[in-house]
């Protein structure tokens, strides 16, 4: 028996493919923060899983996701923005499926939850929307950090727009210059006037909160 497990074992290893890299987690234990996208509190916010990596919080590239439980298998379409789709379902969590995921390389990932905008911004952010997002932000933040997290918690100031490749700046609807690192631009709530909007030519892949550093 023990012989023939082994061989199994060492089977399922060969037959990921080459540079990949698999970890399986219990459906239920992803649903703990996942329930609280369902919140009123804070419809325009949700909890994000994706893949990172534990050094530097780099995202992983997702290959291929997969639920399975018994004779039932469903695939994950992932997105641009590697976010892992994961259907919110307390009939799911009673049944709680095996989660699959696969990651290009063979560096180390591991699953990370994120707070983020659940809408799509495709070429502006209004000050209007940084306004419903902030206090929102901080709603889902003091949710997931439970009963006495608004004690100790700093509350959000603004978004990070994350995008796909790195730019110099992002421009205002008022002639302001935005400054970025890399491929994300911080954007402060207190900076921006009424009826200012926030340019861009790509589209941002996520959305998330700004905390200033102390």
């Amino acid at each position: 028996m023990i012989k023939g497990l082994t061989a199994a074992v060492v089977a399922a290893v060969i037959s990921l493919p080459v540079g990949a890299a698999q970890i399986e987690l219990s459906y239920s234990k992803l649903f703990t923060q996942l329930k609280h996208n369902n919140s009123d509190t804070h419809p325009d916010v949700k909890v994000g899983y994706f893949m990172v990596k534990p050094q530097t919080g780099e995202v992983c590239t997702i290959t291929k996701a997969w639920m399975t439980k018994k004779k039932h298998y469903e695939e994950f379409v992932i997105p641009a923005s590697q976010e892992l789709p994961l259907p919110i379902d307390s009939n799911l969590r009673r049944v709680n499926p095996d989660v699959f995921i696969e990651t290009a390389g063979d560096a180390f990932c591991d699953v990370s939850f994120q707070v983020m905008a659940k809408n799509a911004f495709e070429n502006e952010m209004s000050v209007d929307d940084v306004r419903v997002l902030v206090p929102q932000m901080t709603a889902m933040m003091q949710d997931l950090g439970g009963m006495f997290s608004s004690w100790f918690m700093p509350d959000v100031e603004g978004v990070s727009l994350h995008f796909a490749e790195p730019q110099s700046s992002l421009e205002t609807s008022k002639g302001r210059i935005i400054d970025m690192e890399g491929k994300v631009a911080v954007v402060r709530l207190a900076d921006l006037q009424d009826d200012e909007r926030v340019l861009f030519s790509q589209q941002p892949i996520k959305v998330t909160p700004w905390i200033p550093q102390s």
